[in-house]
């Protein structure tokens, strides 16, 4: 069935991904108290549906780009009724000329593209519900609460570290007692070699991560959406130096806190001459 926006709706659509996804949903409330309007229509594919129950406030709700038959619009700016995008890429030149010589958040991208002052982040709400679901989910995969590593591996944007760096954390943290999941994204994914794969739904991202107390992740859309957990969130970079460079002549900043999010993520970043076994130490004993 395709969807037609009424006259006082907003319909947003950022990049299919968790970040991005994210990022939308904690703006919703701001902008609606900025620009008016009934509620957000968030333009994402169902699988990441579950992410707007987090912002409960912010009268969102999901939209099947499938669906979608309006037009949307071109160019920057926005009026209601009429779908747009939110992806600072597609307006990258713009960016470019405005935060020329600075240094700046890469979320105040989406800020001015939405016309909000910065931070204007909404902290998500997991419900009762959501927590239920994710002890059991722990719980049916055999692993402790509080003694439990969850490692996620994976970023769109940032190089992956290879997979032998990534076992070598595991089997660290194994040793020390310690059980180790690997976060995949469905059943029969690749895990890392001696972990334990766990599918782990957006919307319990935050719930699963506190009670298993510790989380390892490569930095991306996972990292954004843990910014708020109570959990010992250990953020890698593979480069001293974010190696991401969308903006010719803007330093973009990408910590937690530069950001605009919560933060008491601790931060490795390995050298450009580190050897990987020293990363790997540093990693495991929390020494950034």
């Amino acid at each position: 069935m395709n969807r037609m926006l009424l006259a006082d709706e907003w319909g947003i659509s950022p990049a299919p991904h968790l970040g991005d996804t994210y990022f939308t949903c904690a703006l919703a409330e701001a902008f609606l108290r900025a620009h008016g309007g009934r509620r957000v229509l968030v333009i994402v594919p169902p699988r990441l549906f579950p992410l707007l129950s987090l912002f409960p406030a912010g009268r969102i709700d999901p939209v099947d780009p499938a669906t979608v038959e309006v037009p949307f619009r071109q160019g920057l700016g926005f009026r209601p009724g009429e779908p747009f995008h939110l992806r600072p890429v597609m307006h990258l030149g713009h960016f470019s000329t405005v935060y020329r010589g600075r240094e700046v958040p890469f979320t105040q991208t989406y800020h001015d593209l939405l016309e909000l002052p910065f931070p204007s982040f909404a902290r998500p709400q997991v419900g009762p519900e959501i927590r239920a679901a994710a002890a059991r989910r722990l719980e049916a995969a055999g692993l402790p609460r509080g003694r439990t590593v969850v490692l996620f591996p994976l970023s769109f944007s940032l190089t992956s570290f290879p997979v032998s760096l990534w076992t070598a954390i595991a089997g660290r943290f194994a040793e020390r007692g310690l059980a180790v999941a690997t976060n995949v994204a469905a059943e029969g994914d690749f895990c890392l070699p001696g972990t334990a794969p766990l599918v782990i739904p957006v919307d319990e991202l935050i719930p699963i991560c506190e009670l298993a107390g510790t989380a390892v992740a490569a930095r991306s859309g996972v990292c954004d959406v843990l910014s708020s957990a109570r959990v010992d969130l250990r953020i890698l970079y593979q480069r001293p130096e974010w190696e991401w460079r969308p903006m010719p002549g803007v330093a973009l900043q990408w910590d937690l806190a530069a950001c605009g999010l919560d933060d008491a993520a601790t931060y490795f970043r390995m050298g450009s001459a580190e050897a990987p076994a020293s990363f790997v130490d540093r990693v495991v004993e929390r020494a950034p």
